[in-house]
């Protein structure tokens, strides 16, 4: 009986090195997912939260950011939002555009329809806006964003890049 033990011991600890060993060898990012692709337009965009990826489009996938465009972002929270605080970065190459921070729902002021919703919950986003930016842009744009809740917990981070020709 001391040895069936003992083999079974050694057998889970083998195991365990070989399964340890398999999640420290893969790759930790998600995949990048392109949202739109055109003759001069393209958007890319990758989860940098390492627990969740968040989805997100918009259509349609203009030529020049003119025009009426939808957005749709969908994620599954693994926190409750009762407050949500933003943080957005833009770069153009390496050169800072743009920096903001906007709370986005606070305790007595929720600003959009998500606000309040609970652990597990699927929130979907969708919003359109009218661009009005016609200008001669070329170059790559990486956009930085955050959402953090009350709790100082992330709820959406996500790395973009829109690549303008």
């Amino acid at each position: 009986m001391k040895l069936r033990l003992c083999d079974n011991v050694l057998l889970v600890l083998i195991l365990s090195i070989v399964q340890m060993n398999w999640v420290y060898s893969q790759d930790h990012q998600w995949p990048l997912h392109t949202v739109c692709s055109s003759d001069r337009l393209t958007v890319t965009y990758r989860s940098c939260d390492p627990l969740q990826d968040v989805g997100f489009t918009f259509l349609p996938c203009p030529n020049r950011l003119i025009g009426p465009i939808k957005i749709r972002l969908a994620l599954v929270l693994r926190q409750s939002i009762y407050e949500l605080y933003s943080s957005l970065e833009l770069l153009l190459e390496d050169t800072h555009v743009l920096s903001r921070e906007d709370p986005l729902c606070l305790p007595h002021f929720p600003r959009f329809t998500f606000c309040g919703s609970m652990k597990g919950e699927l929130v979907t986003i969708d919003s359109s806006f009218q661009s009005k930016l016609d200008l001669p842009l070329k170059g790559n744009f990486h956009l930085n964003l955050h959402a953090i809740n009350q709790d100082g917990f992330q709820i959406a981070c996500v790395n973009a890049t829109i690549s303008i020709q």
